[in-house]
């Protein structure tokens, strides 16, 4: 059965944005493999999983607030670049915040990304709205602004 279509063009999309992006804090694209039904992308191995599984209270106590600010300052540093990129990641969450043994964030899941327009740049200053672009991403995460 494999994928849908438009399954299979947001994929496409997505590897094309993986492709040009090259940042410490960005998870690293290694390839992709196509078979007539499937669509295949290898990215890099972020051994030690999401922030979402890493910051809940364990046995050895609270998430440090020292470590949060050092994570805090990576995925800012990712997103400051990805917007120098022209790219809006739209599902900014901690399941999407990947982290190494070293302590390295990676920013990843660039399945519902996209490239800002001039148009909504315009938007977001309040001159126009672009309408064609449908709200995506986690609603429990997304930006007050976003839903409206």
């Amino acid at each position: 059965e494999g994928l849908s279509e438009d399954d299979k063009d947001n994929m496409v999309q997505e590897i094309d944005l993986l492709r040009n992006l090259k940042h410490k804090n960005i998870v690293k694209y290694l390839g992709s493999y196509r078979t007539r039904s499937h669509l295949y992308i290898i990215l890099e191995y972020v051994e030690n999983g999401s922030l979402s599984q890493i910051i809940k209270p364990n046995k050895f106590g609270a998430f440090p607030e020292s470590l949060a600010a050092i994570y805090m300052k990576q995925t800012l540093d990712g997103l400051a670049y990805l917007h120098e990129q022209k790219v809006i990641h739209r599902d900014v969450k901690g399941a999407n915040i990947l982290t190494t043994k070293e302590g390295t964030v990676k920013l990843a899941d660039f399945g519902v990304a996209t490239m800002s327009t001039q148009r909504e740049v315009n938007s977001s200053q309040g001159r126009s709205k672009d309408f064609t672009n449908p709200v995506v991403g986690t609603p429990y995460w997304m930006a007050p602004e976003v839903i409206e």
